[in-house]
């Protein structure tokens, strides 16, 4: 897909909340301002939200990646909200267009979300 175009995309998308990304999971990978932020938003500090078994050290610059992915640990298997939704990881914030413009996932994760394919009909019928 054209960058432009997956860039106005990921502009106008607006999540619904659904809960269908969380549950189909994936390698959601945090960097330091993420896990500041979520450690913040679950009232930790930040090495204490490192010494849960929540997440794990991936590289030396920092990243780390959560470990349940799938469904995603924050994801509330009542309600299918996620429970980081005011300080939900970039990757997340990202999806589902610039992270996959990025390579932080395939297709197939993008057509997971409804609100995307009804973007991406639209956009098809636009061009007929």
């Amino acid at each position: 897909m054209n960058s432009s175009l997956l860039e106005e995309l990921q502009s106008k998308f607006k999540c619904s909340k659904c809960g269908k990304c969380c549950a189909l999971g994936g390698d959601i990978v945090l960097d330091f301002d993420d896990v500041t932020r979520i450690a913040h938003c679950l009232h930790y500090t930040f090495d204490d939200f490192m010494r849960q078994d929540i997440v794990s050290v991936v590289d030396d610059h920092g990243h780390c990646k959560i470990n349940d992915t799938v469904p995603c640990f924050f994801l509330d298997k009542f309600s299918r909200e996620c429970q980081l939704q005011s300080c939900k990881p970039k990757a997340c914030r990202d999806y589902p267009f610039k992270l996959y413009s990025q390579g932080g996932c395939n297709l197939d994760a993008v057509l997971t979300c409804p609100i995307a394919v009804k973007m991406l009909e639209d956009h098809l019928k636009g061009v007929e």
